[in-house]
């Protein structure tokens, strides 16, 4: 018997409220019973395990990015989405323009300006009040410090975040694209449009200057810079991936911690586990939570063969709580063995900026666990969108 024959209570979509809500129970389904899933209306494939979705994430051959990373909204060799709808060469060079910019060291090298944002949006907390965390801090933290590096003015900051909320806002089971999301994706472009334009002028020490400025070497036609459409797709994609990853790395993260409080108490005593406890807040609840890849030949995988040019959605957030490479994967734990994790996925596609989101949120932990280790967290809220998965509100309490 085929290990995708399901029952008929097993349904899984991307785009179900309730799936996004609490998708963990479904991932444990698909993992046991249809580690390869077909979609009920034969629009894709669905990868479960660990040990699959790495596989696929390393084989950029025949796992392909061009198409993009979401079929409701396919791409055609990064006219959409820049580096992350681009396979090599294209995008080896593409993405060599920032090579070095956002490593460990260059990351460490921010330090002080990243700890300056995060102390700033922070102090204004006091005590024994109760707020949403997401207005207080979880939004603007990341907006701001990808808005110092795009040099995008203070006043249009929190704009262009909620043009960013809006194109990944998703319907309920609609797989098409809401009107509001397409009219956002305009907005963006022709914001930051004209940022670019501005750079041209009065080029600055900023990422969108560098990458204008910027150029690769490719072996047929010498040194190439890019066309004007790949530097406003590049300079988008930044602008949305500095951003939205974060808040949901910190608003996820927090939630985690306070439903763990031996945990919490842990990192207050010995505040040099929070780098450990970032990575386990990425595993337990990852803000990117699938992305999809189409298929350059037939692949067989658990007995079933998927075809070339099929769909197949890779559920990173599965991975992060596959059994089979996890002990416990359902708890919060910072004494994980170290290996490779696919949180930020894996391969030539991993998250160019992870090491700055990473930063981000361990110096939020590190303030808090400084300064109010006694917070406390109650309601909190969602909103359904495409790929990512995280909170628009959680209320906190400062103890």
């Amino acid at each position: 018997m085929s290990e995708t024959n399901t029952t008929a209570e097993l349904h899984y979509s991307p785009f179900s409220r309730a799936v996004f809500d609490d998708p963990y129970p479904v991932y444990r389904r698909l993992r046991d019973e249809a580690p390869v899933y077909r979609d009920p209306e034969d629009r894709w494939w669905v990868l479960s395990r660990y040990a699959d979705i790495a596989a696929a994430l390393r084989d950029w051959q025949t796992f392909s990015s061009r198409l993009g990373p979401a079929p409701e909204n396919p791409d055609d060799n990064g006219r959409k989405y820049s580096i992350i709808s681009m396979d090599p060469p294209k995008h080896d060079r593409i993405r060599s323009v920032l090579k070095g910019f956002f490593t460990p060291k260059a990351v460490a090298a921010m330090d002080a300006t990243l700890r300056r944002v995060v102390t700033t949006h922070l102090d204004r907390l006091e005590p024994g009040t109760t707020f949403d965390a997401m207005t207080a801090f979880a939004f603007s933290i990341p907006t701001d410090v990808i808005g110092d590096l795009l040099g995008v003015p203070e006043r249009d900051r929190e704009q262009l975040r909620v043009w960013w909320e809006a194109f990944l806002t998703r319907e309920e089971s609609s797989v098409t694209m809401p009107p509001e999301a397409i009219a956002a994706n305009r907005e963006i472009s022709s914001y930051i449009g004209d940022l670019i334009e501005q750079r041209r002028t009065s080029p600055g020490d900023d990422l969108i200057s560098i990458v204008l400025g910027a150029g690769y070497d490719d072996p047929d036609l010498g040194r190439c810079e890019l066309t004007p459409h790949e530097v406003l797709m590049f300079c988008n994609l930044l602008s949305a991936a500095g951003s939205e990853t974060t808040q949901k790395l910190i608003s996820n993260g927090l939630v985690a911690l306070s439903e763990h409080p031996d945990q919490w108490n842990r990192i207050v005593a010995d505040p040099s586990l929070i780098p450990a406890a970032v990575n386990e807040a990425l595993r337990y609840d990852t803000p990117s939570h699938w992305v999809a890849r189409t298929l350059t030949r037939p692949v067989e995988l658990h007995g079933v063969t998927m075809a070339a040019g099929d769909w197949v959605l890779l559920l990173l957030g599965s991975a992060n709580r596959d059994e089979r490479r996890y002990v416990d994967p359902d708890r919060f734990v910072l004494d994980r063995s170290g290996g490779a994790d696919v949180y930020f996925g894996w391969g030539i596609h991993i998250c160019l900026g992870q090491w700055l989101a990473r930063r981000e949120a361990a110096l939020v932990f590190e303030y808090l666990a400084a300064r109010h280790p006694r917070f406390t967290i109650g309601a909190r809220e969602r909103t359904l969108t495409a790929t990512v998965r995280g909170y628009t509100s959680v209320e906190m309490t400062l103890g």
